[in-house]
């Protein structure tokens, strides 16, 4: 049985390890889908592990595996890039403090019993690590967490796979080539046309524009993320910081278009990533062409120019010291698509209506859950069977929808077809 893994971020490479362990035929195709205009989202990811994540009945099941799976993963295959950190989950003294007394009460009530964060004032922020970020938040919580190097990561896992036995290549999806209503393969961008016994698209983003339903743009939607990396001239502290009342998941589950700020930093590349902005917009396709010149500008309330003058903006209040030296630095704002699922929920098990092809993507919090999903579906396509449903992940819980936030694509929406 060959399988084909189009994708080659985070998503993708576990997926082909995974199905390596059922003893298959496995290529991993590294180019993430035609088009590819931008970079990818897991490049600029803050890495955190949020160990308390799991899915189905409200996130219980599964719950709290995803650094138990790291774990295991470099027990067998050496450093993989997992690094203790610390999680802080901070607001400002302009919150209002009903707000942040609820968010912490309803935060620390999902913890594991035993586990109580640490509570920092405003003045912890000038003391010990953090004090060289000249930071302004009104106070935090703070608890374990994981971290995962993404650059040691992808450097680390070219290796294990290939010691695996997947098959690694930079070829690009064009298009999922579908026959009698089972996929049979697909079509690269170079023109070649490679048969398989099946496909698993973990394309993030663009997993919309490979699939051969006419709903998919509706169903498979995408946000942008605008982040901010700094070279930094002494290492950041291990440590994630991320807005207690951050606004990007709820305008996800309210599926309303527009832009939000959630200041926030991580470790990346020896200095620091800022973010994030996040900007949905309904509109779920990518540029055409990597020379395409509308692939910053598209319609609706994306416009990457606000995006970036907002994000540097609430850093500026947020972290002036590291805004003044991102002036210094002439640094870029990085703009990357980013898939979601409105539901919350991680888009998991097989293609709805179509045999032979699986979906893998869609994650929030994709370094918790990512790890723990990805056997289940190798298990499933081993197998031949569906994944659970109650861990409420399968695809086709779309086809149960009977309404949608995200408008129907505009004329002329690239759609792949089958063949």
């Amino acid at each position: 049985m060959d399988i084909l893994v189009a994708g080659g971020g985070l998503c993708g490479t576990l997926a082909a390890l995974a199905l390596s362990r059922h003893r298959l035929g496995v290529t991993l195709l590294t180019g993430a889908a035609h088009p590819q205009a931008v970079p990818a989202a897991t490049r600029y990811s803050y890495g955190g592990i949020p160990w308390w994540m799991g899915v189905g009945d409200d996130g219980r099941t599964l719950s709290g595996q995803g650094l138990t799976c790291w774990q295991q993963l470099q027990e067998r295959h050496g450093d993989l890039g997992l690094r203790p950190a610390a999680l802080m989950l901070h607001w400002s003294a302009a919150d209002d403090n009903a707000a942040v007394e609820a968010a912490v009460e309803a935060f620390v009530a999902s913890l594991s019993p035993g586990i109580t964060p640490e509570r920092w004032e405003r003045s912890a922020f000038c003391q010990g690590d953090l004090q060289g970020l000249g930071l302004t938040c009104g106070g935090a919580i703070r608890l374990p967490y994981g971290r995962m190097d993404g650059r040691r990561y992808h450097k680390a896992m070219a290796r294990v796979l290939g010691s695996q036995g997947v098959r690694c290549s930079p070829g690009t999806v064009a298009r999922v080539l579908v026959q009698h209503g089972r996929c049979i393969g697909a079509r690269l961008t170079d023109g070649a046309l490679l048969e398989c016994d099946g496909v698993v698209v973990a394309t993030g983003a663009a997993m919309a524009s490979l699939l051969p339903l006419p709903q998919a743009f509706r169903w498979f939607p995408y946000s942008w993320a605008s982040v901010l990396p700094l070279r930094q001239p002494q290492p950041c502290p291990e440590v994630i910081l991320m807005p207690l009342l951050g606004g990007r998941e709820r305008m996800e589950r309210q599926g309303r278009a527009g832009l939000v700020v959630d200041p926030g930093l991580a470790p990346w590349d020896g200095g620091v990533v800022l973010g994030q902005a996040t900007c949905l917009q309904h509109q779920s396709r990518l540029p055409d062409s990597p020379g395409d010149p509308t692939a910053l500008s598209l319609p609706g309330p994306w416009q990457p120019s606000v995006a970036a003058a907002r994000l540097r903006q609430a850093l500026a209040e947020w972290a002036p010291g590291l805004a003044a030296a991102a002036r210094r630095q002439q640094a870029t704002v990085r703009h990357c698509p980013v898939s979601y699922s409105p539901d919350g929920r991680p888009w998991v098990g097989r293609c709805p209506g179509v045999q032979n092809l699986w979906l893998f993507g869609g994650f929030r919090g994709g370094f918790a859950l990512a790890p723990v999903l990805a056997p289940v579906l190798a298990d499933a396509i081993a197998h031949d069977s569906n994944v659970a449903a109650e861990l409420g992940v399968r695809p086709d819980r779309v086809l149960e929808r009977q309404d949608c936030p995200c408008p129907a694509p505009q004329d002329g929406a690239r759609r792949s077809s089958a063949s």
